[in-house]
């Protein structure tokens, strides 16, 4: 069965929404709660249009670009691969008590088929994990800012 072009997966996790949205403006720190990036940066502040780059567990630095940036809503980042493209939305629900973090990764342009298939599969695998080591993360107060 052939990947879809989307992958999506979602967690609540016990915290006000600016936590969790400074869990994703503060690219530097996301080698802490994701296994699949060794490490990330952004070349400016963590708003629309400012670059940077993230080096994966698996396979080659990529360049990205902030493309939305709504403080405790949502932090996107795009990575352009072989003139094809990587979303990477960070989407955040406030709920009564806790908010409902969504990450909801797209692969867009002629190569997506073949993203999908192949990156799209450790994706889907990681997804869960990742977002499992975020709670964790958050609800043991490592996520504040320092």
């Amino acid at each position: 069965m052939p990947m879809p072009h989307e992958i999506q997966h979602q967690i609540d996790i016990q915290v006000p929404p600016s936590v969790a949205y400074q869990a994703y403006a503060d690219v530097a720190r996301w080698s802490e709660w994701d296994p699949d990036t060794r490490a990330a940066a952004l070349e400016g502040p963590p708003v629309a249009g400012t670059d940077g780059w993230l080096q994966p567990r698996k396979g080659l630095r990529v360049r990205m670009r902030v493309t939305e940036a709504r403080p405790g809503e949502v932090f996107t980042v795009v990575c352009p691969v072989l003139g094809s493209r990587m979303r990477f939305a960070h989407r955040i629900e406030a709920l009564a008590d806790r908010v409902r973090v969504t990450h909801h990764v797209r692969f867009e342009g002629w190569l997506a088929p073949v993203l999908a298939a192949t990156v799209g599969r450790d994706v889907q695998k990681g997804l869960p994990v990742t977002l499992q080591r975020l709670k964790h993360h958050l609800e043991q107060g490592s996520g504040a800012p320092g």
